[in-house]
């Protein structure tokens, strides 16, 4: 098939590397005159890992492996420690790097036969016979296709173009995320308050990924820097504290918390995959894994043809896709409970969680993913 993928992100490189692998003729659309995946750090789990790795994406170079991952309260205390290893389950580690080296990853990647269009937008799809007509901002004419394939984020141009405007959630947080030196961070750890929340992830090189979540109205100012930060966060564990005292400004890169309320795949010729079709919360760490195991599905739906690919692309996607969407919202409430009755029950709660109870919540996350490329078998 001829397939036209709007969106250069994780998701749509992803996708084009697959498809293409798969022997289709592709056509990459990005509206940003390069690649440039937003945000600063990202992890990845076993999941996403192995399906890049089948797509012939090495990270290895780029990125390392998290030994663990600790939930603590703002005051250090452990609630939760996750082994990340992966080396009992044998579906191996979990990967922590830039999202500029993993862009740099997918983008390397490529087939040269992908033909990239950067800096074009869709202006228009029109469903006809056997096809679909795609219009590009700037183009007289229509370029026709069997498939379009829309990868272009919670506020998807192809998605509005298909079904019209799609209910977005805001969380009700605010974040910020950033790179810095390393201040002491020797694994992944994520501290919750009640008010506030804030996660640190050692990467290579001595750098640092981190984040910071406030409950707030939506669109609201900034706090003032450095005072209101340090009153929102100021009560957190010393090594937070230093984190704060490096920053010379307030991170730049600013965003409410939004998903989409429920997710939506498309419409006939048309299929959505990644934030398009089902942006969630980041509190699992699986947004990015899903849009790369989205790419692998579509490998595998479209195998027998665009006939019914919709339907087949639908019910391999939507139940795994909507529980994690709801769990990682149900984490997130959780995470900013700011009665101090509640904040107690919950630190107890987790604190009485058995280790082998946080190894089976990462098998709910990894396993269904894995089975796109056929194992583990356990």
């Amino acid at each position: 098939m001829n397939i036209l993928i709007v969106g250069g992100g994780i998701g749509g490189l992803a996708a084009a590397i697959a498809l293409a692998r798969a022997g289709h003729g592709i056509t990459l659309v990005e509206r940003q005159p390069q690649f440039s995946p937003l945000g600063a750090g990202i992890v990845l789990a076993p999941n996403a890992a192995r399906a890049l790795a089948s797509l012939g994406v090495d990270i290895a170079p780029v990125a390392d492996t998290l030994p663990s991952m600790t939930i603590t309260r703002e005051d250090g205390r452990v609630l939760q420690r996750l082994d990340t290893r992966g080396e009992r389950e044998g579906w191996g580690p979990s990967w922590a790097l830039t999202r500029a080296a993993l862009g740099g990853a997918l983008a390397g990647a490529l087939p040269a036969r992908v033909e990239v269009l950067l800096g074009r937008e869709v202006a228009r799809l029109d469903e006809v016979r056997q096809g679909v007509e795609v219009t590009l901002e700037g183009e007289s004419s229509a370029r026709r296709v069997d498939l379009v394939v829309g990868a272009d984020g919670l506020r998807s141009a192809v998605r509005r173009l298909v079904v019209g405007e799609w209910p977005i959630r805001y969380s009700g947080v605010t974040c910020w995320r950033g790179l810095t030196a390393n201040p002491g961070f020797n694994a992944a750890v994520e501290a919750w308050g009640g008010r506030a929340r804030a996660g640190a992830v050692p990467l290579r090189g001595g750098q640092l990924y981190y984040f910071l979540v406030l409950t707030a109205p939506r669109r609201a100012p900034a706090p003032s820097w450095p005072s209101g930060f340090r009153d929102a966060f100021g009560s957190f564990e010393p090594r937070f504290t230093r984190l704060l005292e490096q920053l010379d400004a307030a991170p730049l890169l600013h965003h409410d918390i939004e998903e989409l309320e429920r997710p939506v795949w498309g419409r006939g010729r048309v299929l959505l995959m990644g934030d398009a079709a089902h942006a969630m919360t980041p509190n699992q760490g699986q947004g990015a894994a899903m849009a790369i195991e989205d790419a692998l599905a579509l490998e595998r739906v479209l195998a027998a043809g665009v006939k019914r690919a919709l339907e087949r692309y639908q019910a391999l996607r939507a139940g795994r896709v909507r529980a994690l969407q709801l769990e990682s919202r149900r984490i997130g409430d959780v995470a900013h409970w700011r009665a101090p009755l509640a904040r107690a029950l919950r630190d107890a709660l987790f604190r009485a969680l058995p280790a082998a109870a946080g190894r089976a919540q990462l098998a709910r996350l990894i396993r269904p993913g894995l089975a796109l490329l056929g194992g583990p078998p356990r």
